[in-house]
């Protein structure tokens, strides 16, 4: 599933219970609504289980306020929705700083540093740990 407009795109996969974004470009408050509708109805499929999310943004200039706030909201439908493990592969200082402000206001409080990797592939491997590992 893929959505674009002439600044920006983004697609959207599932492997298994791990759910990849592939964003690149400027993002605008219209690409996160499509892709926020597309990824509520994509995980309707987990039907309650636990997944993973991977943000691929490798190639990403930036996003909106406006697609920052759309980007709050769905962090905090994402939680509700059993996403249990994130994980980022981004290119910029500029992107990570406006990820990390997402995470703070949707009240997840956690360092992004500790979530960045430098491939999809180490994203990867490390949601697939984190889905694994057994609950205490």
């Amino acid at each position: 599933m893929e959505f674009k407009n002439k600044y920006g795109q983004v697609s959207l996969q599932h492997e298994s219970n791990i759910i990849i974004a592939h964003f690149t470009g400027y993002i605008n408050e219209r690409l996160v609504n499509d892709f926020s509708q597309a990824l509520i109805n994509r995980v309707k499929i987990f039907a309650g289980t636990p997944w993973g999310y991977i943000s691929n943004s490798l190639s990403v200039q930036a996003a909106t306020p406006e697609a920052e706030k759309g980007f709050i909201n769905l962090t905090s439908h994402m939680i509700k929705e059993g996403c249990i493990a994130s994980a980022y592969v981004l290119g910029s200082t500029l992107v990570t700083n406006q990820m990390q402000r997402v995470l703070h206001s949707a009240d997840v409080n956690l360092d992004i540093q500790d979530y960045l990797f430098n491939s999809l592939d180490e994203a990867k491997s490390y949601i697939e740990k984190i889905m694994t590992e057994p609950a205490y």
